[in-house]
């Protein structure tokens, strides 16, 4: 009987499904992530694992060679996991695309306006008590309607984005690796414009692109000093696209207006200095987090490996040249 690990919090149902075929063990510590010699530990052994955001590296696949055979990742982002080591060593490495797509676009449209209309600000000063009556003078904020978003990485997650913005009355604007076609600019009321000129004429601009060796670190000192001063910046991707002491720093100096943050650099380690900033909206790498959308991740994730395992399915392989 293959030997399974699971490292996330599954619904009973998912469990007992994966226990009438498989060996299962369960991660039961209420720490979410583990550090990567921890996970190497418990984890050594199993034929399968089933994992949330854990750091799955090359030297815990290649000790593990030979009776690994599947890794299933709950989430779309894979960069946790050593796919070249994964391909090398034959282990099958799954996703769950698609589930949270609504859920991280609502969040990003709840940040923007949150953002926009100073929500967060106009919270924390009504629960301190500081409120005395007249506030036609207190948070001044911003109308949405023809204000211009740019979306970098304008994939599943950035067209539902697009598609929410459109009806608030923002120009939508997009940034990616190839132009998309006219009519899928279209259906998405979206305009194509080169990264520079993204930065430098969008009041709102969201991250949606993967980290990838050219992400990392895109936003820079160099980048904030070319954007709007009344700009905000949403980050619903992965943290280390930003150079967060730089954001810190552009936030200080007001090169730009505000941030609003579902992802750190070095999670869950944040820049300290962000929590003493007005303007800045931060949450605990929360964009799926809704009932149906986690239940879902964590489903499919569970049918990835049994598919493959019991039948050799690959549906939602993200190691293509696995063999």
């Amino acid at each position: 009987m293959k030997k399974i690990f699971v490292h996330c919090r599954l619904p009973t149902n998912e469990l007992e499904k994966l226990k009438k075929n498989f060996f299962v063990r369960t991660h039961s510590s209420k720490n979410i992530i583990l550090n990567e010699n921890e996970f190497s530990k418990k984890a050594n052994g199993f034929n399968g694992v089933i994992s949330q955001g854990n750091i799955i590296n090359k030297d815990f696949i290649k000790v593990n060679k030979g009776h690994l055979n599947v890794i299933s990742n709950v989430g779309v982002g894979y960069d946790n996991i050593d796919i070249d080591a994964a391909t090398k060593n034959g282990v099958a490495v799954f996703n769950t695309p698609n589930l949270m797509n609504n859920a991280v676009a609502d969040l990003t449209i709840g940040f923007i306006i949150s953002l926009a209309r100073k929500i967060c600000e106009g919270n924390k000063f009504v629960k301190s008590g500081k409120w005395k009556g007249n506030s036609w003078d207190l948070f001044w904020g911003e109308n949405l309607n023809s204000q211009s978003l740019g979306i970098i990485g304008l994939g599943n997650i950035g067209k539902e984005v697009a598609l929410r913005a459109s009806s608030f009355g923002l120009k939508v604007f997009y940034n990616n690796r190839n132009k998309l076609r006219k009519s899928i600019e279209k259906k998405y009321n979206v305009s194509y414009l080169n990264f520079d000129d993204l930065i430098c004429e969008c009041k709102f601009i969201v991250l949606l692109l993967p980290l990838t060796k050219s992400s990392k670190h895109l936003f820079t000192k160099k980048v904030f000093k070319k954007m709007r001063k009344d700009s905000f910046l949403i980050n619903v991707a992965r943290g280390k696209i930003i150079k967060e002491s730089d954001l810190v720093d552009a936030l200080d100096k007001k090169e730009i207006s505000g941030a609003a943050l579902d992802v750190f650099e070095n999670e869950p380690k944040v820049e300290k200095k962000l929590f003493g900033l007005n303007n800045v909206v931060l949450m605990p790498h929360a964009g799926s987090a809704t009932r149906i959308a986690r239940l879902q991740m964590m489903e499919l994730a569970c049918s990835n490996l049994k598919n493959y395992l019991l039948k050799g399915e690959l549906k939602n392989l993200v190691n293509k040249d696995f063999k």
